[in-house]
């Protein structure tokens, strides 16, 4: 299960992003268009009350109103406020000659009253056109305005003539619409943020795991095969004691005895260094900052290394060092750091070793430069080469031993010491390491 995770974490998490961008748009999308509708219709309403309101205060009406009543047997009742468009219809049929109404004026009087009652039960101010269509005519309010069928309610019965017919066009819809839902939309983007955030998360924690396991497995070969070697010399050599005597052959028991400590010595610092980064990965531990002299701790780490120096016929150079320059930090911790930065340039260099150590103060801080001759690290790994058990596996690196511990080391330190470490990008061959620490004051 975990391997399928990680094959096909990525995908899983892409499509499962996908299908939720898809559901929550098209949820605002159904929400918006369901009350958009509701918004229509209600314009719609409010504007056949207003005109069917207006045409029973017409005296021309209220006329033909009473003639009716006058010629039937049974009384009509006269209405009052919002008679049925049904009942209205029949009163219109009494005249043959139909009611004449100043039209124009009837456009600006539904425009102002729509307006009106539309901001009753709307929380933005609706902008909104009238179109008339009569049967020879069609008019807008305000004048000069094109005609559209979009955001636009279903035509509505002047009550005049038959042909005469009204619709409200709703110019800012879209705004609207938004206003009114907009804590709908806000609880969506919020919810798509958390999941994107939650997603995020989950997917760098992928990442990590992955990148851990592979680097774990790197890390056991390398470990496995770099603890061989002092072993089977152990082995070999405590063989040949056994076989042998101190009397009789004193010079093989010496020769034995050096290469068991040899291997002894290289076992300790494989599992000194293990120790090492158990130690800086230990966020608990709290470090001694003092005063450190960087010249003499630069000076006699490369002392340290000097057997390897001679044998590589390599060369440690110090510029612009000053010898009075001081830094806050353990300095246990801080040689071996550059015992690590040392060893790495002295490993991954196919000629003459060339190591260059400047540093300058600025305010507060110390800037170390450490440049070297070297092979170089390509600039997608200039991240990667500070997490725990990476190594470059490439045709010039995949010989150079050691468990990939080293920089995650140098790079944990310093952060305890209040100090960082980066790559800089280098314009020549080899590499050219940045580190900056608190100067002691």
């Amino acid at each position: 299960m975990n391997k399928f995770f990680v094959s096909f974490g990525k995908p899983l998490f892409i499509l499962t992003i996908l299908v939720v961008l898809t559901f929550q748009g098209y949820w605002i999308r159904v929400n918006y268009e369901n009350k958009k509708r509701e918004i229509l219709e209600r314009t719609q309403s409010e504007a056949t009350q207003i005109l069917l309101m207006n045409l029973f205060k017409e005296p021309a009406l209220k006329q033909k109103i009473e003639k009716a009543n006058k010629s039937k047997t049974k009384k009509v009742e006269v209405f009052v406020s919002e008679p049925k468009v049904e009942v209205v219809k029949q009163y219109l049929k009494v005249s043959n000659t139909g009611l004449l109404y100043q039209h124009e004026k009837l456009d600006s009087f539904l425009y102002t009253s729509v307006r009106k009652r539309l901001k009753a039960f709307l929380k933005k101010e609706a902008e909104i056109q009238v179109y008339f269509e009569g049967k020879n005519v069609k008019r807008t309010y305000p004048k000069g305005i094109v005609i559209t069928d979009q955001n636009t309610t279903k035509t509505i019965n002047s009550f005049v003539q038959e042909n005469n017919k009204y619709r409200i066009h709703i110019v800012n819809m879209a705004g609207v619409v938004i206003y009114e839902i907009k804590e709908i939309i806000f609880f969506s983007l919020f919810y798509v943020f958390l999941f994107l955030i939650t997603i995020f998360i989950l997917f760098r924690s992928l990442i990590f795991n992955r990148n851990l396991l592979q680097n774990k497995e790197i890390f056991t070969r390398n470990m496995t095969h770099e603890l061989k070697i002092p072993i089977s010399t152990i082995l070999i050599a405590t063989e040949a004691l056994e076989t042998s005597t101190v009397e009789e052959e004193p010079a093989n028991v010496k020769k034995y005895a050096a290469a068991i400590h040899r291997a002894a010595d290289q076992l300790s610092l494989l599992v000194d260094s293990i120790l090492q980064h158990a130690r800086s990965s230990n966020s608990k531990e709290q470090l001694t900052l003092s005063s450190v002299n960087l010249l003499s701790l630069v000076k006699e780490a490369g002392e340290d290394l000097a057997h390897i120096v001679l044998k590589k016929k390599a060369e440690i150079v110090f510029e612009d060092v000053d010898k009075n320059l001081q830094i806050k930090g353990s300095r246990i911790q801080l040689k071996q750091i550059f015992l690590n930065l040392f060893d790495n340039a002295l490993k991954y260099s196919e000629r003459d070793p060339r190591i260059i150590i400047s540093a300058g103060k600025m305010n507060n801080t110390v800037t170390i430069r450490i440049q070297d001759n070297g092979i170089g690290i390509p600039e997608k790994y200039r991240e990667e080469i500070f997490a725990p058990y990476f190594k470059i596996m490439n045709d010039d690196t995949h010989n150079v031993k050691g468990f990939g511990l080293g920089l995650s080391f140098v790079r944990e330190s310093l952060k305890k010491q209040g100090g960082s470490i980066k790559v800089l990008k280098q314009k020549t061959e080899g590499t050219l390491i940045e580190i900056k620490i608190p100067a002691y004051e």
